[in-house]
């Protein structure tokens, strides 16, 4: 009786220790993504808080770059933080951080999902506005989104694959996002390509588009992906719409090592360095680029809007521009110097 009972203790004994381990390093894991670390944010009046959609792009280093220089005029700190594939932590849970951390206001690519809602709608109730930017969630208790909407978007896509479709043959096109910008919004902007080809098609030409969400959560996922497409030929497009940075960069790159330039047109999206080059060289046909500088910006003049007047407008409308095979240079010399 007196053995069984040490033989219990012992094993409750090491059971405890194993928790309290475990805490232990949920702790200081923790404390490794604490908010307010980046230099001189103690100086500033104001913390802002910038959750991306991807990690290590251009386009987020310029929402980021033009962002952090308005937020310096009002006497604020942008702090970014981006999703890293070897870390467990989701965009929910940088979420949940700032709203721990009582930042002054959050800017984030709205993903549609009940959790960020119920985030978004716990930000507000702890007097944290939230701003969605690139693709929006109207549904949530956002104050503001920054971005193009659905129809201009969607009328932007169509403009491009209009001048791409065959003359007498049905044209197969593909819209191709990942899971980290798939959102009710591009749902919306693939309705909204489908609807404008319909209606502005000529009579004698014919097309069938589909969609196609990326499940992006490990680092080889989308180069996979886009490699399958290209390698199973009977399943290959005639156009391909890159719906963003990544997905566009990946298509390039598989044009070339599968021997496909030439054969498959494509429409991308943002001017990275990489993107520019594809198109110089014909092997994109064009890409939508957004106004990114006007992105940051238009952030952060909605959160110092609400802060002040306690209110804002709910959705800022940013430029948009085609880039094409003739006007390639404007941006070379321009944002990507």
């Amino acid at each position: 009786m007196k053995k069984s009972t040490l033989t219990v203790f012992f094993v409750l004994a090491g059971c405890m220790l194993f928790l309290s381990g475990i805490w232990i390093y949920f702790q200081k894991t923790l404390d490794q993504v604490d908010l307010g670390e980046g230099e001189g944010a103690a100086g500033y009046e104001k913390h802002y808080l910038m959750i991306s959609g991807e990690e290590n792009t251009l386009m987020w280093d310029s929402i980021y770059e033009s962002a952090s220089e308005a937020a310096r005029d009002a006497d604020a700190y942008v702090e970014l933080i981006a999703p890293q594939r070897e870390s467990t932590y989701t965009k929910a849970d940088y979420l949940r951080i700032g709203i721990a951390s009582k930042v002054d206001g959050i800017i984030l690519e709205a993903d549609g999902s009940a959790e960020e809602q119920e985030l978004i709608q716990e930000a507000m109730d702890q007097n944290i506005p939230v701003v969605t930017v690139l693709t929006d969630d109207s549904s949530s208790a956002r104050i503001s989104f920054v971005g193009l909407n659905s129809y201009q978007l969607g009328n932007a896509y169509t403009e491009q694959i209009l001048g791409l479709l065959k003359e007498h043959e049905t044209t197969q096109v593909l819209l191709l996002s990942n899971s980290q910008s798939k959102t009710q919004e591009t749902n919306l902007v693939y309705y909204q390509i489908k609807k404008e080809l319909e209606e502005k098609k000529q009579g004698y030409q014919s097309v069938n588009i589909s969609e196609y969400s990326i499940d992006n959560s490990s680092d080889f996922d989308t180069e996979e992906f886009v490699r399958d497409i290209f390698v199973n030929g009977n399943t290959l497009p005639d156009v391909l719409v890159c719906m963003d940075e990544v997905v566009t960069e990946c298509v390039y790159q598989a044009l070339i090592d599968y021997n496909q330039v030439g054969n498959v047109d494509v429409v991308g999206f943002y001017y990275s360095d990489v993107i520019l080059d594809a198109i110089s060289k014909g092997i994109i046909s064009s890409a939508i680029a957004l106004d990114m500088e006007e992105i940051g910006r238009y952030s952060i003049n909605a959160l110092e809007e609400y802060s002040s007047l306690g209110h804002t407008s709910s959705y800022y409308s940013v430029g948009q521009n085609v880039i094409t095979r003739k006007n390639v240079g404007t941006y070379r010399t321009g944002a990507n110097q």
